[in-house]
């Protein structure tokens, strides 16, 4: 279980560090901004799409459809992804319609922050919607912030494409779940009450593993989050407790909604950075029973966005 690392895990860890590739990537965000979305799965608005792909990955490669945006609700280059987009031509249309078009486009998705493909940049939040990207790779900028997956665009409710990718070869749950609890993560707050982020790469989406029920908390407007046990798909343990988040009306949120305390989801989801985590560590960095709270370890969280066609499964123990 990787809440108590083992040395071999460390030792790769030391690895990871040492490398050139896991350079530290930097978010500067407003604590407003942390407080409004640390208990909440979605993000809506407008946004102007600088880019978008003319058609969507193969789905080896994900199946998603991939725009550069810009939103005065994130403030932040970001990156929105169609999931499964090759189901929805209408959207993939609408988004490319969209590129330039100085009126913008609504949307609606879950927001996402994580350390993936931030450059050798500085990712400084602002009012409004900031610049437009002009360097090379039109439709992928430096960033550190994703609407991944959209659940609307315009007037199309995208919510049924949070499915199974058909011909996608999954992240391993042992592989992505050591990786994400061995991350590198610090919190330095700023004065005018903005607090700064620092990160290394992870990456690892898409990621397959059983999801055992802990505690559910309530129903908020736009789905759910649980406290759940993470395994792999023998049924080993991997992380105790986390908090998974679902989208609501979604087939996975659909599903868990059926489930009871002690049984197991086979799943898919996405890893972000869990905000709520973030809050709490500012809030308790003065607290002397907590040491160095604000250098522990990555705070992740992970978003269902896909669901087996399984009934649930028992796994794990209490």
């Amino acid at each position: 279980m990787y809440s108590r690392k083992s040395i071999a895990c460390a030792f790769l860890s030391l690895l990871w560090s040492a490398s050139g590739a896991y350079s530290e990537e930097i978010l500067e965000v407003s604590q407003d901004f942390v407080e409004s979305y640390k208990n909440r799965i979605t993000i809506e608005g407008q946004f102007l799409v600088d880019a978008s792909h003319s058609r969507p990955n193969d789905p080896s490669e994900d199946g998603d459809l991939h725009a550069a945006v810009r939103s005065s609700v994130i403030g932040l280059q970001t990156v929105a992804e169609i999931q499964n987009a090759k189901e929805t031509p209408d959207a993939v249309s609408a988004m490319g319609n969209a590129v330039g078009d100085e009126n913008g486009l609504a949307f609606a998705g879950v927001w996402r922050i994580w350390p993936e493909h931030g450059g050798d940049r500085q990712h400084i939040q602002v009012d409004g919607p900031g610049q437009k990207w002009t360097g090379p790779g039109p439709t992928n900028p430096p960033h550190v912030f994703e609407v991944h997956p959209l659940t609307a665009l315009g007037n199309i409710s995208l919510l049924g494409n949070l499915h199974l990718i058909d011909g996608y070869q999954y992240k391993t749950a042992d592989d992505a779940f050591q990786r994400y609890e061995s991350a590198h993560f610090e919190i330095e707050p700023l004065a005018n009450d903005r607090v700064r982020l620092h990160m290394r790469m992870v990456g690892y989406n898409y990621v397959e593993f059983l999801m055992r029920l802990g505690k559910r908390f309530h129903r908020d407007p736009d789905g759910e989050f649980v406290a759940a046990g993470i395994y792999d798909l023998k049924g080993e343990l991997l992380v105790r407790d986390l908090r998974v988040g679902f989208v609501k009306g979604s087939a996975p949120d659909v599903k868990q909604q059926g489930l009871e305390v002690g049984q197991c989801l086979h799943m898919i989801g996405i890893p972000r950075v869990d905000l709520a985590l973030v809050s709490w560590r500012m809030n308790h960095r003065n607290d002397a029973q907590y040491p160095n709270v604000l250098n522990w370890s990555l705070p992740y969280e992970i978003i269902g966005v896909g669901v087996f066609d399984e009934p649930p499964r028992e796994c794990g123990e209490d």
